[in-house]
């Protein structure tokens, strides 16, 4: 079996618990990715951050599914254009509606 990126699930613990970490969220990747653009900027790591990403880079910038639950839930539920999250590491995630 194959994934995506051209991994072998089978061989590859990092992408099989990445995979398995995208099926916790409550929200599938189509839905998030049809209703929000993802910006995430910020210090990460030592690094100054100010960049789009997807699903998945989300969860890399975050790395705990839970927290990206409460910030989706958070994202959906909010009536504005845009929905700023910032975290006290440093990072600020906004959801623009697209």
């Amino acid at each position: 079996m194959q994934s995506d990126s051209g991994r072998n699930l089978r061989t590859c613990p990092v992408a099989r618990e990445k995979q398995n970490a995208m099926k916790e969220l409550n929200y599938t990747v189509r839905e998030i990715n049809r209703n929000y653009k993802i910006k995430v900027s910020g210090i990460y790591e030592g690094q100054r951050v100010n960049t789009l990403v997807g699903v998945r880079g989300f969860m890399n910038f975050v790395s705990d599914v839970d927290l990206c639950n409460r910030l989706l839930d958070r994202a959906f539920n909010s009536m504005e254009d845009v929905c700023v999250c910032k975290l006290r590491r440093g990072l600020k995630i906004s959801f623009y509606v697209a």
